[in-house]
């Protein structure tokens, strides 16, 4: 499967990049948009919650002002009703009265909240009570509170004290100062009223928060006054809150969950409400959302990436199978016509497509039957052309020939004759062999024919010598290209020129791989200008040469370059050098076959 998509990847990156591309496109925004609503959410309920907290501690914070306002004016109403201080006045002994004590149990039921109330002498400490009793460890507190000086006449409330029955309780106490004329602003006694704080539990159990926080109200000593649960304990999370600044929120990790912690003093008291909000309790809803918006991107991105994928093949589907036509068609596959199944602006091509592939095919059958037809005329008119071409050299080197041997026979030399004869004979024998090519070593031994008969009639004064480099007798070369150079030399070079005669025949293998045969004769040589009309000749770009003496020199070396040309093709054929006085070497490059240099048995 993953090969199959590689290849797929490979063969058609165009589609996979569009995919790719469109996907891309489609399904960021969505991601994009999504996570950008869900954060937004999550801020907009964390607000919510924090925003609900402050709402919460307001209203906390003026019900305490209210609670404790109303606790300070019951305090004063109580312990500064002149009739109460008047019985104080007139009873030294502090001995109890009934009506001190009807009065003090009065005051008691104004307020619920109220569970004692206590007038102790400023001096010697007796105590005038009504309600619970105040335990020891309240009175002692009271005392060092006295005898420390901190004791004045606005109200203060002390930390939490165990009181009857194991539930807990405040002291909400003051010095009382005299408003008699007599004893005006004395110091008479301590007013205590011993005040329940489950009230304060209650109040924030009632918050509205349910289990997503929990809330205490902790003094300044740090004591819990109330709380809204009993999950958490306070002292195990005061240490981690120290250190946070008040109105700030803050986190918290404990017990495995997280939480977001506020601490919010309060105006009217020495007292800090601390808030711990339960994170995955506070995104209860935002979880639901969560999933539920996961869910939906999903779906969207599902079908998002199916309307993408489905757009882009019926898209890039008949590009590819446009392209594989066009490969197949471009390696000479024409049989295969493109079919779609459906219609576009880009299927249409088609109906174009097959047309062009109809005419391609007409066009290139009609070309290769035009190409047959002129090859075989070419084949036709080459293989005429080297009949007119082999009937030049005959007849060339036969009227050279029967001239020679008239010369001799007019001279009275019948030997010579009968052996030029002979050699004769062998020479035709050798010219009407039908194959077209022979080992080198053949082409020499008709050249030694050939010289032979030319020495009847110049003699000894003609000198022919071969230099051949070892393996290349055998060597094949198209038969009779070696004789009419050297009817040249003799003829157009030699011919004329007193002195000794030398014809040379050598053959060497380059490191191109091509054998070059040069034959070279010391004769005359040819002027710079009649070199060049030759040269141009022999390429075909020179005018026809009029000169009788030149023309039969040209025919033997066009007839041998239009040869070597035929049967080797360009750039094969011959190179011609001339100095004149000094002699002319003509040059024959042809292909070299290893393979035919084996030595001949």
């Amino acid at each position: 499967m993953l090969r199959q998509i590689r290849s797929y990847i490979r063969n058609y990156r165009l589609s996979y990049r569009m995919i790719v591309t469109n996907i891309c496109l489609a399904v960021l925004p969505i991601l994009l948009l999504g996570t950008v609503g869900y954060l937004s959410y999550i801020h907009l309920m964390k607000q919510h919650a924090l925003a609900g907290i402050e709402q919460f501690v307001s209203q906390t914070n003026d019900r305490l002002d209210e609670y404790f306002g109303r606790m300070d004016q019951l305090s004063r109403s109580i312990f500064y009703n002149r009739n109460v201080q008047s019985i104080m006045l007139a009873n030294p002994s502090w001995q109890e009265s009934d009506a001190l004590l009807r009065n003090l149990n009065s005051y008691m039921s104004l307020d619920g909240s109220v569970q004692s109330l206590a007038i102790i002498h400023s001096e010697s400490f007796r105590t005038i009570s009504e309600g619970q009793i105040l335990t020891s460890r309240m009175m002692d507190y009271i005392r060092a509170r006295q005898l420390s000086g901190q004791l004045t006449s606005r109200i203060e409330y002390s930390p939490v004290f165990a009181r009857q029955g194991g539930k807990a309780g405040i002291l909400a106490f003051r010095q009382i100062k005299s408003i008699q004329q007599t004893r005006y602003l004395d110091q008479l006694y301590i007013g205590v009223m011993l005040l329940d704080t489950e009230w304060i539990g209650q109040t924030l159990r009632t918050a509205g928060v349910d289990n997503k926080a929990s809330l205490f109200i902790v003094n300044r000593d740090g004591e819990v006054v109330g709380a809204s649960s009993g999950k958490l304990a306070y002292p195990r999370i005061a240490a981690e809150l120290q250190e946070q600044p008040p109105s700030q929120t803050g986190a918290l990790r404990l017990d495995g969950t997280d939480y977001l912690t506020r601490i919010i003093p309060f105006e009217s008291i020495d007292w800090t409400l601390v808030a711990l909000i339960d994170k995955d309790q506070l995104l209860e809803k935002a979880s639901f959302i969560q999933y539920t918006l996961i869910g939906i991107i999903a779906i969207m991105i599902a079908i998002v990436i199916l309307v993408v994928i489905s757009f882009n093949i019926r898209l890039t589907h008949p590009i590819t199978k446009m392209a594989d036509a066009f490969d197949r068609a471009a390696s000479g596959n024409f049989d295969v016509a493109l079919r779609f199944g459906y219609r576009n602006e880009i299927t249409v091509i088609q109906d174009h497509y097959n047309n062009m592939i109809e005419q391609i095919k007409k066009l290139t059958d009609n070309l290769m039957l035009s190409k047959q037809q002129l090859y075989d005329t070419e084949m036709d008119k080459q293989q005429l052309r080297l009949s007119g071409l082999q009937r030049q050299i005959n007849s060339h080197f036969l009227y050279n020939v029967l001239h020679s041997i008239r010369g001799m026979s007019l001279s009275g030399a019948k030997r010579e004759v009968a052996s030029a004869i002979d050699h004769l004979v062998s020479y035709f024998r050798y010219i009407t062999r039908v194959e077209d090519y022979v080992p080198l070593f053949k082409e020499l031994e008709h050249l030694d024919t050939y010289i032979a008969i030319q020495r009847l009639r110049f003699g000894q004064r003609l000198c022919f010598r071969v230099d051949i480099e070892s393996g290349l007798r055998s060597q094949a070369i198209v038969k009779l290209i070696l004789q009419p150079l050297v009817e040249n030399s003799l003829f157009h070079g030699l011919e004329g020129k007193s002195g000794r005669w030398l014809i040379q025949v050598q053959a060497r293998q380059t490191r191109e791989g091509v054998l070059r045969i040069a034959v070279m004769d010391n004769g005359s040589g040819m002027s710079a200008e009649r070199l060049a009309q030759i040269r141009a000749y022999l390429e075909g770009r020179g005018e026809a040469i009029v000169d009788p003496d030149q023309l039969g020199q040209s025919i033997g070396l066009v007839n041998i370059h239009h040869r070597i040309r035929i049967y080797y093709g360009e750039p094969y054929g011959l190179a011609i050098r001339s100095w004149k006085g000094r002699g002319t070497v003509v040059t024959i490059t042809i292909p070299h076959h290893p393979e035919e240099d084996e030595p001949h048995v």
